[in-house]
């Protein structure tokens, strides 16, 4: 019961307290290059892996896409044959329109989709900074 209540409270959401402590480190300059890379490495992995989203894999017969909560862009749902569909569409060689329309298939997952791409350039950057004494 311990394990349920903390899942379901703002615990859930702790990579986009990270990813907005990351964002802000920018503005501030209170967190050196390091730590912003680090707070937006995390955000980066939260939202790929754990951020509550639609599951959105497709459904035997390519009719419909699951409606199940899934967690984070790249993952499924409960479902074991939807778990690593995302993963594997990305892996296998695709067309940019295809990967568009799965990273960016309605607006929460657009969300999540698109704060992984800021986290990911976020965290480049202060590897950059970091290694060229920009700090």
């Amino acid at each position: 019961m311990a394990n349920k209540k903390r899942t379901n409270g703002l615990w859930r959401y702790w990579g986009l307290i990270a990813f907005v402590v990351a964002m802000t480190g920018w503005f501030t300059a209170d967190f050196g290059p390091l730590g912003i890379t680090a707070l937006s490495a995390l955000s980066f992995l939260w939202f790929l892996f754990q951020a509550p989203v639609p599951c959105g894999a497709l459904n035997r017969g390519d009719v419909a896409t699951c409606r199940n909560n899934g967690n984070g862009v790249l993952r499924g749902c409960h479902i074991r044959q939807h778990q690593w569909q995302r993963l594997k569409g990305l892996v296998l060689r695709r067309r940019w329109r295809e990967i568009s329309a799965d990273l960016f298939p309605n607006a929460t997952t657009s969300l999540a989709s698109l704060g992984a791409i800021v986290a990911l350039l976020s965290s480049t950057i202060g590897v950059v900074k970091s290694l060229t004494g920009n700090g």
